[in-house]
């Protein structure tokens, strides 16, 4: 599967912290990119720029930021791997240095806003560093449709099981993966993320991945969004927390509505259950990926039989 490559470099901060230049732990307010030249030099700030205006050039998404140091004297780190506290940065995205103007942190995630530019800067805490970006308005709209999501699927009684079984749900009743493009090459970058599954209801397996942690944030669910190797492509997947323990789930590849252009007849109450709520040694059997530090996948409580038995009921 072809992805997009998200990436947040901390080279400024190494290179500046090297050359004897503290930062002080405290958000920067550098108005004019003279200010920001004079802390980097006139060449790495250039070196920067260049290296994220290419990357735009590409369909590729690259940040660099200039971080504070923290009370040790070490570089700040970014909560859930997203842009540090304090820290002006620069990105392929909006080509403009700015500080973040607002942190808001979910149970999976943290969203970030560009001070000057409204564009919101989303990491989501797995430990790999990538960046998704939405400007203000696609923000919003994928905001309003995780609204609606939560009032008609999400009741306050629902255990974490049912909370995931009605993501589910909701994502395979309304994202459909468009296989024509993919396989032309013609994919678009918001196939690969929540607005293209979430607002135009067309997403890839990290369109698909994504709108999951979007959806599981909403009601309270911890989630992870896992980058990995599936049939020998690139894949994107989740793991969910239900109950205390941790599961895995590849919904794209549960519910494909078409397979190379054709009806397969797969969808809501059609589901394969091959692939929701395995543990580690199961989703092994034909996936690949890094494993994320204690998050072991071990538990069967909410596996393949109860999905089996929870779909059985939705179809009686």
């Amino acid at each position: 599967m072809k992805m997009y490559r998200k990436k947040a470099a901390r080279l400024a901060v190494l290179l500046s912290v090297a050359a004897g230049i503290a930062f002080p732990a405290r958000a920067y307010a550098f108005e004019r990119e003279e200010e920001v030249e004079r802390y980097l030099g006139a060449s790495m700030k250039r070196q920067m720029e260049t290296e994220a205006d290419e990357a735009a050039r590409h369909g590729e998404e690259l940040v660099f930021w200039l971080a504070p140091l923290d009370e040790d004297g070490q570089t700040a780190e970014g909560v859930y791997g997203g842009i540090p506290y304090g820290s002006v940065f620069y990105s392929s995205i909006d080509q403009v240095w700015q500080p973040l103007g607002e942190n808001t942190i979910y149970p999976s995630a943290i969203h970030q806003v560009g001070a000057k530019t409204g564009t919101v800067y989303i990491s989501w805490n797995n430990g790999r560093g990538h960046l998704f970006s939405y400007t203000a308005d696609q923000y919003e709209e994928i905001v309003d449709k995780v609204s609606c999501f939560k009032e008609e699927y999400i009741r306050g009684d629902m255990t974490d099981f049912e909370r995931e079984m009605q993501i589910i749900q909701y994502l395979v009743e309304n994202v459909t993966y468009p296989y024509g493009r993919y396989l032309a090459g013609q994919d678009t970058r918001e196939d690969h993320n929540a607005y293209g599954a979430l607002v135009r209801g067309e997403a890839v397996c990290e369109g698909y991945a994504e709108a999951f942690c979007w959806l599981a944030d909403s009601c309270g669910l911890e989630s992870r969004f896992v980058y990995g190797v599936y049939n020998n492509e690139l894949h994107d997947w989740n793991m969910v927390k239900l109950g205390g323990q941790w599961y895995q789930l590849d919904i794209t590849s549960d519910d494909t509505a078409e397979q190379n252009g054709a009806e397969n007849g797969y969808g809501w109450g059609k589901l394969r259950n091959q692939y929701l709520n395995l543990t580690d040694s199961q989703m092994a059997r034909d996936h690949q990926w890094q494993p994320l530090e204690k998050l072991a996948c071990q538990a069967k409580d909410y596996g393949p039989e109860a999905v089996g038995e929870y779909l059985k009921k939705k179809r009686e």
